[in-house]
């Protein structure tokens, strides 16, 4: 059960006070600023509880942003000096909002801090605090770094499903996850920034149910994912749906993002990028289907279909969710 402090609604605040900032800066400082204050707002939130693992996590984490707030003040301070072009003020720039995003090679901070912290500090992690390093990598006005950018989209792809291959622990799993689907965010930013933002809006919609159904039960692991789940048809169902939803199965919901990234690069004439962003969904897939085959055999056992449970208005919308787009292909 998640414990907050009384101060932490006041945190809350601030870090939606700084996103909003960042959003409506029109120059690189205040976006620096604004940085620094989601910064100082998000490290209390994970040290609520004040456990010894959160600690370490908050710490971890504070040194990754810092690192990556230097070096976006170190372009921003490049950009002012005419005597630099902005190809190279840039670069600093792409890097500082690689790091705070967590997107590969700059990723190794991120399952280590997922490992540490809260389900509910887990799911800031993931939603909003993604939203102000993304969008500098999505509305940066330059075509130069969109080479490099597709490349770490591609590496992003094929880490996340790589890494979370080998993962029992859940939080680790989302975060591997997580980089994976920003891996297909950032490749297809660089054709279409509208694309990409309806592919960062659908992951939400996915990941949040997904984090407080897990949250609710305090599970941590795939063990005690199948152990509390056994006797539970709603939560069984809609665990499954959710997670096969998350890896991309089609025709699910998590499909639908993922298919309208693949159209649109292929109305660009991009052949070799989608399908090695298609290897690591891939791989992302199959790790999600050893977590929902279980629990979707269970389902089907005869002496657990006779159990008579009613489907909770909550469990119903977390399904729907799962599987709206099915009407989609229906047509």
């Amino acid at each position: 059960m998640t414990v907050f402090a009384p101060a932490t609604p006041l945190f809350i605040s601030t870090l939606i006070l700084s996103t909003l900032l960042s959003v409506s800066a029109s120059h690189w400082l205040l976006l620096w600023l604004s940085l620094e204050l989601n910064l100082l707002s998000f490290i209390p939130i994970i040290m609520s509880s004040k456990s010894l693992q959160e600690t370490e996590g908050a710490i971890k984490y504070f040194m990754a942003q810092a690192l990556g707030s230097a070096l976006i003040l170190l372009g921003a301070l490049m950009i002012l000096n005419p005597l630099i072009s902005s190809e190279i003020s840039t670069i600093p720039i792409i890097l500082g909002a690689m790091n705070k995003l967590g997107l590969a090679p700059c990723h190794f901070w991120f399952p280590n801090v997922m490992a540490s912290i809260s389900w509910f500090s887990c799911l800031i992690l993931t939603t909003w605090q993604k939203i102000i390093p993304l969008m500098i990598l999505i509305f940066l006005p330059l075509t130069q770094t969109v080479p490099f950018l597709m490349t770490m989209g591609v590496l992003s792809s094929l880490v996340g499903g790589i890494g979370g291959m080998n993962q029992t622990s859940l939080r680790p799993l989302l975060a591997y996850s997580s980089i994976g689907h920003l891996g297909w965010m950032i490749c297809t930013s660089s054709i279409s920034s509208s694309t990409a933002i309806i592919y960062f809006c659908s992951y939400i919609l996915i990941i949040i149910p997904i984090m407080l159904l897990l949250m609710s039960k305090n599970i941590s692991s795939n063990i005690q994912l199948f152990s509390t789940f056994k006797s539970k048809f709603s939560f069984q169902l809609s665990a499954a749906t959710l997670f096969m939803s998350l890896g991309g199965l089609p025709p699910l919901f998590g499909f639908f993002p993922k298919w309208m990234a693949i159209q649109s690069m292929a109305t660009s004439s991009m052949l070799f990028l989608p399908l090695m962003l298609i290897l690591g969904a891939l791989m992302n897939l199959y790790f999600y289907l050893n977590l929902s085959f279980p629990l979707m055999i269970n389902l089907l056992n005869p002496s657990f279909m006779k159990k008579k449970e009613k489907l909770s208005l909550a469990s119903a919308s977390i399904l729907l969710l799962g599987i709206s787009p099915i009407c989609l292909f229906l047509i």
